[in-house]
């Protein structure tokens, strides 16, 4: 089912967003990075309260025995238990809107690793413990650094941003792919660190404001390797604003064993019927009778579209991969500016 949304409107605090509809006004805010005035999230101690002054808020099944017949009334809700379901709301706060969560200035704090599981032989998926101050968006592209002590390496580790039914912004722990191949230096602390129960620095969030404008029309991405990562968050993000044209994935790797995150893409493929995803492997099992494609995506991609006259396109990966894709993509009639291209870094 694809989400829609709401656009939220709260005039005295200049506050103009939008968010989803299947949560209330208080989660769905705060995935949205907006803090809005609560305590109790129970629907008992009031502090929630809002005026509706345009718009439609459903609060059917849900506790709001604290409201009076006078606010009932007067349009007054739980932003804590009432759900949007019109295009707008134009609410007004009855409590004080607290400053808003910052997450413009990254911060450095230590960190613990509660687990490590070997997803490829190459990649491990680490588990880290962050605090209450670290505030990690949903669907965003946010991602961390690993302080290295006496070195100035700065690596970029991608937040993975998995489909669960948890609504918290911040459960004390992230998730991030490590690829140890990329960096001998690099490589030698890790291998020394990544022990459940070491602590390492880390630095973050960064909020990676590198997010390519998607027009209304089919959307093809192309991604290579561990560069799903980046791509399965931009894509969870623009599911999650309603976008409801045809989105296909195709995904690149060397080996069925160098797959990543296939659990992921078939869970968005479950939820969205606009989203499908196919994966093409490098080297061939000739055991195998699996549903995968076989060689690079530019031998492939004409038995998926013979035609992307009509698509956007979104490519991530390196140098070589980018040169190869465009080139066959201009093959098949793609247009120069419905061609976006994220290089690997």
């Amino acid at each position: 089912m694809i989400s829609k949304l709401t656009n939220i409107l709260i005039p005295a605090y200049k506050l103009d967003y939008n968010i989803e509809r299947n949560k209330n006004i208080i989660q769905a805010s705060l995935n949205r990075n907006i803090k809005l005035p609560f305590s109790c999230r129970s629907g008992v101690c009031g502090t929630c309260k809002a005026k509706v002054l345009k718009g439609k808020v459903n609060t059917n099944n849900k506790v709001n025995h604290i409201l009076t017949e006078s606010d009932k009334n007067n349009n007054i809700i739980l932003t804590c238990q009432a759900e949007a379901i019109s295009d707008l709301l134009v609410l007004e706060m009855l409590s004080p809107v607290s400053k808003q969560l910052d997450t413009e200035k990254p911060k450095e704090m230590i960190s613990e690793i509660l687990s490590i599981k070997q997803v490829t032989l190459k990649i491990k998926d680490i588990k880290l413990s962050v605090s209450k101050r670290f505030i990690f968006i949903p669907n965003k592209l946010s991602y961390i650094e690993i302080i290295i002590p006496g070195s100035d390496i700065k690596e970029k580790y991608y937040i993975l941003y998995k489909n669960t039914n948890n609504d918290d912004i911040n459960c004390g722990h992230i998730n991030i792919l490590i690829d140890k191949r990329k960096n001998l230096h690099l490589n030698k602390y890790l291998n020394n660190t990544l022990i459940i129960g070491e602590i390492i620095t880390i630095k973050g969030p960064y909020l990676d404001k590198n997010f390519p404008p998607f027009p209304d029309k089919p959307t093809l991405f192309l991604s290579q390797n561990i560069n799903i990562i980046k791509t399965l968050n931009i894509i969870n993000e623009l599911l999650a604003t309603g976008f409801d044209h045809p989105i296909m994935l195709i995904s690149y790797f060397d080996d069925k064993k160098d797959i990543l995150l296939m659990e992921e893409m078939h869970k968005l493929q479950f939820l969205y019927k606009n989203f499908s995803y196919k994966i093409t492997l490098l080297n061939k099992d000739t055991s195998s009778t699996s549903r995968f494609l076989f060689g690079s995506i530019a031998k492939n991609i004409n038995k998926v579209f013979p035609d992307l006259g009509l698509h956007y396109i979104y490519m991530n990966g390196d140098n070589q991969f980018l040169i190869e894709i465009n080139k066959k993509v201009i093959e098949l009639g793609s247009k120069e500016d419905n061609i976006y291209t994220d290089k690997n870094n």
